[in-house]
C-alpha cells in the first residue's frame, strides 16, 4: 500500500493567492518534491491550479477586517487536517497557535516582511506577536540577511531562504543579451506606490516629453491605493504623457507567468525607491528578475543596493527623487554604449547566483526534517 504524501497547508489574509513567493516559489517547489500541497488565501473561487489546492476565503473589503476571516481560516485548516501548516502573516500566529494545540501539526513561519517598520504602535505590536510565537514554532523562514537580528535574539530556529528568481513558463534561458542602441526602453514591475518610485518614474517621464526624447517607460504591477492612482492618471493626462508611459495592470494584479515579454522588450530596469526602512535592509526581488533578462539597474542610492550594484557591475545608483539623475545615466550609457553593454553582460552573469532552485532544495529539505522532528527547535541554520 503506497503512503499517502505528507499534507501541508500554507495560509495568508494579507496576500493575494498567485503571491511569487508563496505560490510560484514555496508551494511549486514543495509540489515539485511530492507533497500534498494547499493554501488558503482570499480568491474569488476555491479551485486546483497547476497542482495545488486553492482553499478560497472571503476578499475583505478593508485592510482592517482581515481578522474577520481568522476563525474561518481556522476552521479550514483544521478541517485539512495538515502534516505541516505554514503562516505568512504575524497577525495569523494565533490561528497557527490553535492549530498547533488542535492538530498536533508542526508549525513553520515564513518572515518576508518586516514588520518593524510599520509604526511605533503597529510595529511594536507586530513584533510582540513574533516574539511569543518564537517560544513555540517548529521554525521560522526569513527572507532577508537584515531579519536575522530579530530572530537571532530568541531561542528559534530559523533558515534564509531568500527570495531569488524562479522563471515561470519558460523551458529554456532567455537568449544572449541583444544590445541594442541606445538604452531607451525603461522597465519597472512590481507593486506601485510612491514609497516604490511611481511619482518619481511620472517625473521622469514628464522630463522625457518636454525635452523630446526616446526614452519611454513601462509600468507593469498594479497600485493598491486610489487615491496614487488617481492623481497618477490626472498628471499622465494633464502632462500628455501617455506617448511616454504605458501602465500594465494597473488596478489589477499582474501574474508573473506575464511578465517575461515585458522584459525581454526593455533595456533598462527601473527601482526608484524612496529610502523607506523597509527598503534599507532588503534586496527587491525585481533585483533578480532584471539581471535573468540582462537588464542594467538604475535604483535608488540605498547602502545595500549600491553595494549589490558595485558588486555586480550591473548599472548605477542616483539620489531618491532625482530623475535628472536617471537621465544623466543614460545620457553617459547613450554617449558610452560600451559601458551599457559591459553592464548588461554583467547583470546576465551574476543572474545565475540568485535563481531560486537552490532555495526550493533548501525548502524541501527543511520541510523533511521538521517532519521528522530533526529540525524542531534545532539552532538557527544560514
Amino acid at each position: 500500500m503506497t503512503a499517502q504524501p505528507d499534507r501541508i497547508v500554507h495560509a495568508t489574509t494579507v496576500h493575494q493567492p498567485f503571491d511569487p513567493r508563496i505560490f510560484y516559489k514555496q508551494l511549486a517547489s514543495l509540489r515539485d518534491a511530492g507533497f500534498d500541497t494547499h493554501l488558503i488565501a482570499p480568491h474569488g473561487r476555491t479551485e486546483q491550479v497547476q497542482g495545488i489546492s486553492i482553499h478560497a476565503l472571503p476578499r475583505p473589503p478593508a485592510r482592517w477586517r482581515r481578522i474577520a476571516l481568522h476563525p474561518t481560516a481556522f476552521r479550514m485548516a483544521q478541517a485539512l487536517n495538515a502534516d505541516l501548516y505554514q503562516v505568512h502573516d504575524p497577525e495569523l500566529l494565533p490561528v497557527a497557535f490553535l492549530l498547533r494545540n488542535a492538530t498536533g501539526a508542526r508549525i513553520v513561519y515564513d518572515m518576508h516582511e518586516n514588520y518593524r517598520t510599520k509604526g511605533p504602535i503597529l510595529g511594536r505590536a507586530l513584533r510582540t506577536l513574533e516574539r511569543w510565537a518564537f517560544r513555540w514554532v517548529d521554525h521560522v523562514l526569513i527572507a532577508e540577511e537584515s531579519y536575522r537580528s530579530t530572530v537571532e535574539a530568541d531561542p528559534v530556529s530559523s533558515t534564509y531562504i531568500p527570495n531569488y528568481f524562479r522563471p515561470i513558463g519558460e523551458k529554456h534561458p532567455p537568449p544572449p543579451v541583444e544590445i541594442r542602441e541606445p538604452p531607451t526602453r525603461l522597465l519597472y514591475t512590481g507593486t506601485l506606490s510612491d514609497s516604490r518610485g511611481l511619482g518619481t518614474m511620472i517625473d521622469l517621464a514628464a522630463r522625457i516629453r518636454r525635452a523630446d526624447r526616446l526614452e519611454t517607460i513601462t509600468l507593469v504591477g498594479i497600485c493598491r491605493y486610489p487615491t496614487q492612482r488617481a492623481r497618477t492618471e490626472k498628471q499622465i493626462r494633464r502632462g500628455g504623457l501617455g506617448a511616454v508611459v504605458d501602465r500594465v495592470g494597473w488596478d489589477a494584479y499582474v501574474r508573473p507567468s506575464a511578465m517575461p515579454p515585458h522584459y525581454r522588450r526593455a533595456d533598462v530596469g527601473l527601482a526608484l525607491f524612496q529610502p523607506h526602512p523597509n527598503h534599507r535592509g532588503s534586496i527587491p526581488t525585481k533585483f533578480y528578475e532584471y539581471l535573468h533578462y540582462g537588464l542594467p539597474l538604475i535604483c535608488s542610492d540605498i547602502p545595500l543596493w549600491r553595494r549589490f550594484v558595485e558588486r555586480h557591475g550591473c548599472g548605477a545608483v542616483v539620489p531618491p527623487g532625482d530623475p535628472a539623475a536617471v537621465l544623466d545615466v543614460l545620457d553617459e550609457w547613450q554617449a558610452h554604449p560600451e559601458r551599457y553593454r559591459r553592464c548588461a553582460e554583467n547583470a546576465r552573469a551574476a543572474a545565475s547566483q540568485y535563481r531560486w532552485a537552490e532555495m526550493g532544495e533548501r525548502l524541501t529539505r527543511l520541510y523533511r526534517d521538521v517532519l521528522r522532528g530533526s529540525a524542531h527547535r534545532a539552532p538557527p541554520t544560514g
